[in-house]
């Protein structure tokens, strides 16, 4: 009987160990999910700007979003891409970490920085390359 209350202790531990990485799954995806969209608001007001477009309201509405997507930036960088990555962060944003992996020697970190830059960075960075 003690082998039984063993066992389902153990499925109950589990459980309780799946959950809690899909709450964690889901929070780091959520956040990239946060800091992408930030990030095309900020090089939309880029894009403005370089235009000349971008009036004096849009920017100071503009400039929360900026420092907003700063601290994302910073705090997805530390948490998801560090897990993501396998590695602790040597940069203090995750465009300064894919950078780095994309001049790289090959391998799947790289080919890791390159996707994310080809997929969802670059094709948004009016410079056409956000990841150098």
């Amino acid at each position: 009987m003690a082998a039984l209350d063993f066992f389902f202790a153990a499925l109950r531990a589990l459980g309780n160990f799946t959950l809690l990485g899909l709450v964690a799954a889901a929070c780091g995806f959520a956040s990239f999910y946060v800091l992408w969209v930030l990030y095309l608001a900020v090089m939309n007001l880029q894009r403005a700007r370089d235009a000349g477009t971008l009036g004096r309201a849009a920017y100071c509405l503009g400039l929360p979003l900026l420092y907003l997507g700063l601290l994302v930036d910073f705090l997805v960088n530390v948490l998801p891409v560090s897990v993501l990555f396998l590695e602790l962060p040597r940069e203090m944003l995750v465009t300064q970490r894919l950078t780095r992996h994309a001049n790289d020697v090959d391998g799947w970190r790289k080919r890791l920085a390159i996707w994310f830059a080809y997929n969802l960075l670059d094709t948004f960075d009016p410079s056409g390359k956000h990841v150098k």
